[in-house]
């Protein structure tokens, strides 16, 4: 179904619904107050995503699924920017903040079924209760329902959490060894559907450098050095930041979007923008990235190192007690996913703000201490670096993930989320 066929279904679901009314010329919205809804109920779904102990592949995903729904879904009712997916009229009046609800909540049930009764059930519940009865609400009700039907629709069969399997070449010495006894995370991922890329290799790399030259000398050796659980060249500030951003990504990334609208006060138009502009980034640029690391299946540090001997370069030293800082995430090593996504963040949030200054802050889940940002290159220095001194990916590795995340976040950027007059 394209997006002219959904946009058809969903107007004429909405205006055969008994809730909802035909839509009619409206007076200028009236200023809006700071979003509490979307940020609401994006903190829901991190609660339901932690709950259900999914992996970050899947996450990010969920996460796109509920931002494209509840951005579409406040275009209908606030229509000043582009819709992404679902081109729709709610009626004059429409509650957007029941439409929120109702779309978030329908998205994440179907995503998360097995959270629904303990914790999506009643956040809706709640919410709903928050808005007064009446047709406002019951059409933001079914116009939200109608969005988030219309994308589940559209994204059935786009190779979500499909079967996919990875068995290491036994003929290449660098393949990359699981480092878990769990399956593999996200082999499936590279070969989905992306949202906005045309493809999921559209921006694929060269690869990560041959064992015999001296550029893989170099990375090894850096890493090899710096990012050794016993290392004495590392700084005690490297150390915070290897470990910073070693905290579950999912759910660091978004508490510092949450963050980012509370802090600055944005209403639900924004809000909901925002939202759906770094998820669709956030997830284009990890399956860009993930069809990279399937396509070349490279080793980790951990393993590299203690098997330094087999690569055939004179340069790299074997350490077979050798250890990282942090722990190594069970999925291929290049191209880097932090470097992959959270640059394409930084981009997003300065885009978003029409500014280089981005004065953005990154939460700490445990303890270490917020990290602000007041450039994204800056985001991304410290992302991308903290992966090496962690112990857990190569310098050629950051470099080409953060290439596919400014990559991604300018495809994107350039073609959705637009005012609806640009």
């Amino acid at each position: 179904m394209n997006r002219r066929t959904v946009a058809a279904a969903l107007t004429a679901a909405v205006a055969l619904s008994p809730v909802a009314v035909a839509a009619s010329p409206a007076a200028a919205d009236p200023p809006l107050g700071p979003d509490t809804y979307v940020t609401g109920w994006d903190a829901t779904a991190a609660q339901a995503f932690t709950a259900a102990a999914l992996t970050p592949a899947e996450g990010h995903t969920i996460f796109a699924y509920v931002g494209i729904a509840v951005y579409d879904a406040v275009m209908a009712v606030h229509p000043q920017y582009q819709p992404f997916l679902v081109d729709a009229d709610a009626p004059a009046g429409t509650s957007a903040e029941a439409a929120v609800a109702a779309a978030a909540h329908r998205v994440l049930a179907h995503s998360l079924p097995g959270q629904a009764t303990a914790i999506l059930d009643p956040a809706y519940a709640s919410s709903l209760a928050t808005i007064a009865d009446g047709q406002a609400k019951a059409d933001g009700v079914a116009l939200g329902e109608y969005v988030a039907a219309a994308l589940i629709a559209e994204r059935t069969g786009d190779g979500f959490r499909a079967p996919a399997t990875y068995t290491p070449d036994p003929d290449n010495p660098a393949a990359w060894i699981p480092t878990a006894p769990s399956p593999p995370i996200g082999p499936y991922l590279g070969l989905m559907r992306p949202f906005a890329l045309s493809s999921a290799d559209q921006f694929r790399p060269a690869g990560p450098p041959a064992l015999g030259t001296k550029k893989w000398a170099r990375d090894y050796t850096e890493v090899k050095d710096i990012g050794s659980s016993t290392s004495t060249t590392r700084t005690p500030e490297q150390t915070v930041a290897a470990r910073f951003w070693a905290e579950p990504p999912v759910q660091q990334a978004r508490g510092s979007f949450r963050h980012f609208v509370t802090e600055r006060g944005l209403d639900i138009v924004q809000a909901a923008r925002f939202m759906g502009m770094v998820s669709v980034t956030y997830a284009d640029a990890l399956i860009a990235c993930f069809d990279a690391k399937y396509r070349y299946a490279f080793w980790r540090p951990v393993t590299a190192i203690r098997n330094g001997h087999t690569d055939g370069n004179d340069a790299t030293a074997a350490d077979p007690t050798w250890t990282p800082l942090v722990g190594t995430p069970n999925h291929p090593e290049y191209p880097s996913a932090h470097s992959c996504i959270t640059p394409a963040g930084g981009i997003v949030v300065s885009r978003f703000l029409g500014t280089g200054q981005i004065d953005f802050t990154v939460p700490s889940l445990t303890g270490l201490g917020d990290r602000h940002f007041t450039r994204a290159k800056d985001l991304e220095h410290d992302a991308s670096n903290a992966r090496i001194w962690g112990g857990i990916h190569y310098r050629t590795s950051v470099e080409d993930g953060a290439t596919i995340a400014n990559k991604t976040a300018h495809h994107v950027l350039a073609h959705h989320f637009r005012a609806i007059d640009d």
